[in-house]
């Protein structure tokens, strides 16, 4: 199986995804019934909101695009700028998150209050989010140091080669995930992770309005943004975990089962553990992709639609979606 299939997988992960968006289009995040008065402040923010999810899509599609653009006029760069294009984007949109933290929510008066609890990054984030990107960072930190003490030097002198010795039997196969690749990727995965901590502080840290109706939509904002985030850290780093995986299992595969001698020898345990880091590795890459997906679904989904009441100065209790 090679790169093609791969990229059928890939693509039938987004049809997927894709479909659950148009199932999830016909419902808001949460629903927010609000004085009459206060509907346009909110439609306002609403707008903004998605403003700034367009923005940094934007700027991950053009950041991607120059550093495709690089690594078609770097040929003698062994693909290396086109293994850190997924990271580079995600780290341009953390940026453009980091850099425009809050969503303003206008309010009419002079009064204003403040949050006597101090907020902290994971403020705004649940549980899980708290253990899983810690999880496949260190699971991602594992894979390069294991690959990068079993790669050796290629023709070129760069660490991106595996070798199998056998008796008589040896040979050398490339591309493999030693340190000529992943030393890269682990200097975008801590840029990766810096981002995402300055992003979760800045959209914590954001002042909130008085209005109890325009707090309840100030809180659904930073609880969606809060996700996206998330999300897309951590399917950065499954995607990388999956694709280091799949890369050193092919090249693996590669120098452990070649014919010798008239037979084609399979060099034990090499082979059957690069059959294993091969499979698994595409289905990792499949969970990052999906999740990378529903980072973009959360982005670009309505926080919330407003339902104007002149009659009551409270918002109606929140319908949330199981």
């Amino acid at each position: 199986m090679g790169f093609i299939p791969l990229v059928v997988i890939i693509a039938a992960l987004a049809l997927v995804w894709l479909a659950v968006a148009r199932l999830r289009s016909t419902e808001a995040f949460r629903r927010v019934t609000v004085p009459a008065g206060l509907a346009p402040s909110l439609h306002a923010a609403r707008r903004a909101f998605r403003r700034r999810a367009a923005l940094a899509t934007t700027a991950a599609v053009v950041v991607g695009a120059l550093a495709l653009a690089v690594d078609h006029a770097m040929p003698a760069g062994y693909d290396l700028v086109f293994l850190l294009v997924p990271a580079l984007m995600s780290l341009a949109g953390l940026l453009v998150i980091a850099a425009l933290p809050g969503v303003p929510v206008a309010e009419s008066g002079s009064q204003r209050s403040a949050d006597l609890a101090p907020r902290h990054p994971w403020s705004f984030a649940p549980a899980w989010a708290r253990v899983l990107p810690a999880t496949a960072g260190v699971l991602l930190l594992g894979m390069i140091v294991a690959f990068g003490l079993t790669s050796e030097a290629a023709e070129d002198g760069l660490f991106r080669a595996i070798r199998i010795d056998s008796g008589a039997y040896s040979s050398t196969a490339t591309p493999y995930p030693g340190w000529y690749y992943g030393v890269p990727v682990l200097l975008v995965t801590v840029a990766l992770a810096i981002a995402a901590a300055t992003a979760l502080a800045r959209v914590a840290a954001s002042a909130r309005p008085t209005h109890t109706t325009l707090r309840e939509a100030d809180q659904v904002m930073r609880l969606l943004i809060t996700r996206v985030i998330v999300k897309l850290t951590t399917g950065t780093f499954i995607v990388y975990l999956g694709g280091l995986m799949f890369m050193g299992g092919r090249a693996m595969s590669a120098a452990s089962g070649q014919w010798f001698d008239g037979s084609y020898a399979e060099i034990q345990p090499w082979f059957t553990v690069a059959l294993t880091l091969f499979c698994v590795g595409l289905i990792v890459v499949g969970i990052g992709v999906a999740l990378l997906l529903l980072a973009v679904l959360d982005a670009v989904t309505p926080p919330f639609t407003v339902r104007p009441a002149t009659s009551t100065l409270q918002p109606a209790g929140p319908t949330t979606r199981a």
